[in-house]
């Protein structure tokens, strides 16, 4: 057995045995099939540190040969030195078998979904008659997928809604036409069309299932007018059962549809993507648009187990990784923020993964920039929230200690400058009490001396007022901690006014892009890891105070704007 080789049944890489391993070079490329299969990337010490799938195993390995390499691949490259693969029947098995490796060796280099969250699907299987079916797995390559729903999504209306809608049955009956079976109850109710019974036929109960599909895929409006069609087709023939069903369904799938707000009335069908990413971490949101309705929007969090960006390379890696963990379909559209080179990445990769019918909706349209923007919000605050309680006293005690500081920071103050020129500028002011936010404590400080682009003065402007009251139970306990967006510069202007006000709190800079730390004393910044807890919640609370500010600065120079 080799060393990494698991205990678990059934999840070896049976197949993959290291008398077939092939040296990581250009050489061994010809001994690979131009099939779809799985392979698994090795290191010089025998650890599996990649595994991935294809649709041509020839051609994919052979990506890796080329000088355009993005530094997470490059670094993945530069440390491998044997693979293996084992073929696949068709693409959907290799799916199944990339996924069940990932989970079972967890390579360096695999993005990891951390959040361990399971997300209900809707299930169609395979059958002559199909089951409709609540799954959390994706099983079998046989049964058809929609979702993931939230759940405030469509779940919660209930699979009997939809049978009201669309009666297709839930039952594992054996049907056999030749030998029919008296009907359930659900027959009665009208939630059945019973096919075990002969009750309908054939066509019937395929064309229930067509429209059930074509419904969880969004087509809401075409199947309203159908049914309409075929209501008063069968009543015009005098096929009067048939058209109370037709009306049944009509009414069902009306009431349904009616629970779905209009959120964006001009955008045609399409799934937007937002990232919001956090050291090592990335929160990913996917809102799916049909017919101008929000029908689901669902929220993972990944480990990028690296330091790299989330340039448009990763970012395409986890759109194409929530179709295939899913097996949804793709719509046409696809809404990402990226333009020129970048949009030319992702459009390239995603026709690549997904199919060469996917295109990319416009972030400089007002409709799609606006779409973009709530998914972003929801995908920063997303990763705020994944900070878990559980985890708190630790990342506190981290803070204390790296920071020296004297007491705990159990409540922790976050400023930032938000302005435009220095026009309609505002300072933010948010509280995360115990690692979560207290928006009631939440303040806004306007600028009322300061008209030009300055943010240490306009920090030093607000944290005045801000110490003036530092007593005032309006505001809450005083602070443990100050955390400021920014350096050295703005560090300093905090502290100075701080001293002239006879206040003592210990203050902090974090400085973007690299994310360091900076005390007042010393011009050495703080390094902590990426993946460190304790950073990951000073940045929450920085990104935090970024979203607040920057909204309701939004909100004041809009209004300034009008009485110009």
């Amino acid at each position: 057995m080799r060393p990494d080789t698991p205990t678990t049944p059934n999840s070896t890489l049976d197949g993959l045995d290291t008398a077939y391993k092939l040296p990581f070079e250009k050489d061994s490329l010809g001994k690979l099939p131009a099939t779809p299969g799985v392979y698994v990337i090795r290191d010089s010490s025998d650890r599996i540190i990649y595994v991935g799938k294809a649709k041509n195993l020839r051609k994919r390995v052979e990506s890796y040969f080329r000088n355009d390499l993005n530094p997470k691949t490059k670094s993945m490259v530069g440390n491998a030195r044997f693979f293996s693969f084992i073929t696949a029947g068709h693409e959907d098995q290799a799916l199944v078998l990339e996924s069940n490796f990932i989970k079972c060796y967890k390579p360096h280099y695999n993005i990891q979904l951390i959040d361990g969250k399971s997300y209900p699907l809707i299930e169609l299987t395979g059958e002559a008659f199909p089951i409709l079916r609540k799954t959390r797995r994706v099983t079998t390559a046989r049964s058809r997928y929609f979702g993931p729903y939230p759940k405030s999504g469509l779940l919660n209306l209930g699979l009997d809604s939809l049978r009201h809608a669309f009666p297709v049955r839930t039952c594992h009956r054996r049907i056999d036409p030749a030998k029919p079976t008296k009907p359930c109850l659900d027959f009665d109710l009208g939630l059945c069309l019973a096919p075990c019974g002969n009750r309908c036929s054939d066509d019937e109960y395929a064309q229930a299932v067509q429209n059930l599909s074509e419904f969880l895929n969004g087509k809401m409006r075409t199947l309203l007018r159908q049914l309409e069609n075929s209501m008063d087709q069968a009543s015009r023939s005098q096929q009067y059962e048939r058209a109370v069903r037709y009306r049944d369904s009509y009414l069902a799938l009306k009431g349904l549809f009616e629970r779905y707000a209009v959120f964006a009335p001009r955008a045609r069908d399409m799934d937007v993507f937002a990232f919001h990413q956090q050291g090592n971490l990335v929160a990913v949101v996917r809102q799916a648009l049909r017919e101008g309705r929000l029908i689901a929007s669902t929220e993972f969090i990944y480990d990028l187990k690296g330091k790299e960006a989330l340039d448009a390379v990763m970012r395409t890696d986890l759109i194409t990784d929530f179709y295939h963990r899913f097996r949804v379909a793709a719509p046409i559209r696809i809404a990402v923020d990226a333009v020129g080179t970048e949009a030319t990445i992702v459009r390239e990769r995603l026709r690549e993964a997904l199919g060469p019918a996917i295109s990319l909706a416009s972030p400089r349209s007002t409709e799609t920039s606006r779409l973009l923007r709530f998914a972003g919000e929801n995908a920063e605050q997303k990763l705020i929230a994944s900070t878990r309680a559980s985890d708190i006293p630790a990342q506190l005690s981290v803070l204390k200690a790296v920071l020296d500081l004297d007491h705990m920071p159990v409540r922790i103050e976050g400023y930032d400058v938000s302005n435009i020129s220095g026009k309609d500028a505002t300072v933010s002011m948010v509280v995360f009490v115990a690692g979560k936010p207290a928006k009631d404590q939440y303040r806004l400080f306007n600028m009322r001396f300061l008209d030009s682009p300055n943010d240490p003065a306009m920090l030093a402007e607000a944290l005045a007022r801000r110490f003036a009251r530092w007593s005032d139970i309006a505001f809450g306990d005083p602070a443990n901690l100050l955390l400021i967006d920014g350096g050295l510069s703005q560090l300093g202007a905090v502290c100075a006014v701080r001293d002239d006000a006879g206040v003592h709190v210990p203050v902090v800079g974090i400085a973007k892009k690299e994310e360091l730390l900076y005390r007042e004393g010393t011009p050495e910044p703080v390094r902590l890891s990426h993946d460190s807890g304790a950073l990951l919640l000073l940045m929450a609370i920085r990104d935090e105070a970024h979203r607040f500010g920057k909204r309701e600065f939004h909100k004041r120079h809009e209004r300034s704007l009008k009485h110009r």
